[in-house]
């Protein structure tokens, strides 16, 4: 069926084309349809013996040299296959193409792999450097609001104008300090030369405490006095948690409860003196006799319901006045002579004889007897003796804070099944952060202070701008005597929990913020402030010697604070060379800032500080490098360089090998010899910009970069191998320069040739030409042997140039 469709349209197809054809041809045309055709076909085929339709196709097929009896068995064939057959494959027997593809290949897919791990390496430190800079653009709008300042138009508030003065005469610059922060600054800055003088600290506390007098302030005095009551402990060195031991704490409990019993005497000498016509002063001096008259004019509403006196004075609330007050010893006289209680008796002893509570126990002691009274005062002697009850607050006795922190002190104990000193610092956190943060912040810092948790105290004051100065002097005296938990991590908030949940506070954050409105005005003064952190190291060094080179990166005082070399090699001392630390010290600093400098890209200061230190390898090696950067060339111009810029590194080329003349220093050869060869091209550049061909051919004969005559050209590409990179990218620019004067010089000849002004004779003329294209084609051949990859427009202005010289 399909073998008589294709015959079918062929032949339709056939009358289409006959009926269209057009014979003008002025000759008379025969008429033969396809029918007549075959007709025709059929009959010549039955003289030679083959019958049947192929003839058919014999007709048209027979010219073209196609068998046409064979035609229909092809379709057939192919008609019937449902896909064609594949071909065998022929081994490529290529060899030498086969090993260039896959070399090739191989070339290609390692580039593609390198680009790749480059793009993403790219990506991946982009992506840091990103999130690095924004958190710390975050830790710096942090900084800038490092707690919340009460509302001066806000009820409640005490805030007062802040006395500014500008600072001209202490430190040599302008720093915007009120006085008793420009005091603080003094005595610390004489406390650090002492250290680093003598290697002894001296009472740094007793330092500040004079210098925070001139606030004429009581309750700043207050606040040192606690501070330095609290900070009387035992000290261990090399221990982070000198103030964890139990030792420790419990002179802590011990120094507040003796402080706050110190300060209700002096409450009570007030009182009475305010009392003075009601209260019997007289006899021998004594805490006794100020108990006594304080009880019988502050004791107005008791009705003393256990009906017991002593000297006409009520007895419970005597002997608990005598016990807030200190005068164990009156305590067990009273209770000897009264004769109620021998246990009781028995536990005072104890305790005047321990001066500690915190070690008591029970003894048999019965409670019940405190419970089955109605005296208040009665009922707080049996608690803190005993440690029970320690929730309530007995509000008929107990009326300041003052009064509740003593009696949690004394209810303190070293069992787990008491109150102990992690609970009461808890206690006091949660109980007084809302009651006293805001309007009464002295009296939250005396609390948490009180209990041990000087880093919340702190912390909590430094947020006030009126308490901050004193806020960080508290932090750097207790830092100066070991007795602060400092955060590890310097990104951390100021205060944070470590894994033990203790308490750690950022000193260096608020050493930062604190620093931040005078540092760039008067670097000495926060050298000095930083020099209090010493001994915190961060990320291998110590802050001290971070923050004093990252301050001076940001100011750019390099000179003034590092001081410089002069042209002779003397050094001009800067702000550290007259300051107090140690030479090792003012090295490391010196280093830091150069590191931070080169990160920066300023290599040029860099390379000085690296010289001030006498690091001579890195200051080669940032030579080279601002070298290259100035004298590398544009392939087809001239030295398109900022000539101050250019000028200036040069310089500093040129007073670097004078001081080194001579001198030897830790460098390699190779650095050395790569500084002096960029130091020669430099200068060869210079006067090829200046036209002075002669003078630049004279350095490339005398540094022997490229080859000036066809001999030279293998000793050159035997010395290729030993040079630098920093040298390699800049020999490009080195042969088109040299390949241009040699052009200038030949078109120079030309021009006196024609115009005959040429005072040589044609022999010499001629001469000189071919000197001129030896040296080309040494340039040429050089370019095409040297075993470097030269850009090809380079390469073609090469040749192109050398044509033109013929």
């Amino acid at each position: 069926m399909a073998e008589s469709t294709d015959w079918s349209s062929i032949m339709m197809t056939a009358e289409k084309l006959q009926a269209n054809a057009i014979t003008d041809t002025g000759m008379p045309s025969v008429t033969r349809n396809i029918r007549q055709l075959l007709d025709a076909a059929e009959n010549l085929w039955t003289k030679v013996g083959v019958p049947g339709v192929e003839a058919k196709g014999n007709v048209f097929f027979c010219s073209r040299g196609v068998d046409a009896p064979q035609v229909p068995k092809q379709l057939e064939r192919l008609s019937s296959m449902a896909s064609l057959d594949t071909l065998d494959p022929k081994p490529d027997m290529d060899v030498d193409s086969f090993v260039k593809n896959e070399v090739q290949n191989a070339i290609l897919s390692l580039i593609e792999s390198v680009k790749k791990s480059n793009e993403n390496l790219i990506d991946r430190r982009q992506n840091d450097t990103t999130i690095k800079n924004w958190r710390n653009k975050k830790i710096n709008i942090i900084n800038s609001f490092p707690g919340y300042v009460p509302n001066s138009s806000s009820p409640g508030s005490n805030t007062m104008p802040s006395i500014t003065k500008f600072n001209s005469t202490n430190f040599g610059l302008n720093a915007q300090l009120d006085q008793n922060e420009l005091t603080y600054a003094k005595h610390l800055c004489e406390y650090n030369q002492h250290v680093e003088n003598h290697g002894i600290q001296t009472d740094i506390l007793q330092s500040f405490k004079a210098a925070s007098e001139i606030a004429h302030d009581d309750r700043v005095s207050e606040m040192w006095k606690i501070v330095k009551c609290m900070s009387q402990i035992v000290p261990e060195h090399s221990s982070k948690f000198v103030r964890g031991s139990i030792i420790n704490q419990n002179i802590m409990i011990k120094n507040a409860r003796s402080y706050l019993e110190q300060r209700y005497i002096v409450f009570m000498k007030n009182y009475i003196k305010s009392h003075l016509s009601k209260a019997k002063v007289g006899g021998i001096p004594g805490t006794y006799p100020l108990v006594r008259s304080f009880v019988s004019v502050y004791i107005n509403q008791y009705n003393n319901p256990d009906q017991l006196f002593y000297e006409n004075l009520p007895f419970w609330p005597l002997v608990y006045y005598l016990i807030r007050c200190g005068d164990l010893e009156s305590v067990v006289r009273i209770l000897e002579k009264n004769n109620l209680d021998p246990v009781l008796l028995s536990i005072f002893n104890s305790i005047k004889n321990n001066h500690d509570y915190i070690n008591l126990s029970d003894q048999g002691f019965n409670s019940s007897m405190a419970w089955d009274s109605n005296d208040p005062f009665k009922r707080v002697v049996y608690s803190l003796v005993a440690a029970i009850d320690v929730t309530s607050k007995h509000s008929d006795v107990i009326k300041t804070a003052d009064d509740y922190l003593w009696l949690k002190l004394c209810q303190v104990r070293n069992s787990q099944d008491k109150l102990t000193y992690s609970m009461l610092q808890t206690m006091i956190y949660e109980e007084y952060k809302d009651q006293f943060s805001d309007v009464q912040p002295m009296s939250y810092f005396q609390l948490l202070f009180l209990t041990g948790q000087f880093e919340s105290a702190i912390q909590f004051i430094f947020r006030h701008p009126k308490l901050r100065s004193h806020a960080i002097h508290i932090a750097i005296a207790l830092n100066e005597m070991g007795l602060l938990y400092l955060s590890d991590d310097v990104d951390q908030p100021i205060l944070s929990k470590d894994d033990n949940k203790i308490d750690r506070l950022n000193l260096a954050r608020i050493m930062k913020i604190y620093c931040a409105k005078f540092e760039n005005q008067d670097l000495k003064m926060a050298i000095n402030y930083y020099y209090c952190l010493r001994h915190t190291e961060y990320e291998g060094t110590t802050l001290f010697v971070s923050f004093v080179a990252g301050l001076v990166i940001e100011t750019e005082e390099y000179n003034k604070v590092f001081g410089y070399l002069k042209p002779d090699g003397s050094k001009q001392n800067g702000i550290l060379d007259s300051f107090i630390v140690s030479d090792l010290v003012k090295m490391e600093v010196i280093k830091k800032a150069a590191i931070l400098a080169e990160q920066k890209c300023d290599l040029e200061i860099s390379a000085k500080l690296y010289e001030l230190v006498n690091q001579y390898d890195k200051v080669i090696e940032l030579a080279n490098i601002l070298l290259s950067r100035v004298i590398q060339p544009d392939t087809f111009t001239p030295l398109d360089k900022t000539p101050n810029l250019k000028n200036k590194v040069f310089e500093f080329a040129e007073q670097l090998s004078q001081r080194l003349n001579g001198v030897e220093i830790n460098a390699s050869e190779e650095a050395i010899f790569t500084f002096n060869m960029l130091k020669s091209i430099f200068v060869f550049f210079e006067r090829y910009n200046n036209h002075k061909y002669t003078l630049a051919f004279d350095i490339l004969q005398t540094i022997g970069l490229i080859p000036l005559s066809v001999d030279q050209v293998e000793e050159r590409l035997s010395a290729f191998k030993k040079y630098d990179e920093l040298i390699l990218r800049i020999i490009p620019g080195v042969l088109t320069a040299s390949m241009n004067m040699l052009y200038s010089q030949y078109s120079e000849i030309k021009r006196e040739e024609e115009s005959n002004k040429n005072s040589r004779n044609p022999e010499q003329r001629q001469a000189h030409l071919e000197y001129i294209r030896e040296r080309a084609k040494a340039i040429t051949s050089f370019t095409g042997r040297v075993p470097f990859q030269i850009n090809s427009e380079v390469i073609n202005h090469l040749v192109q140039t050398e044509i033109l010289l013929y």
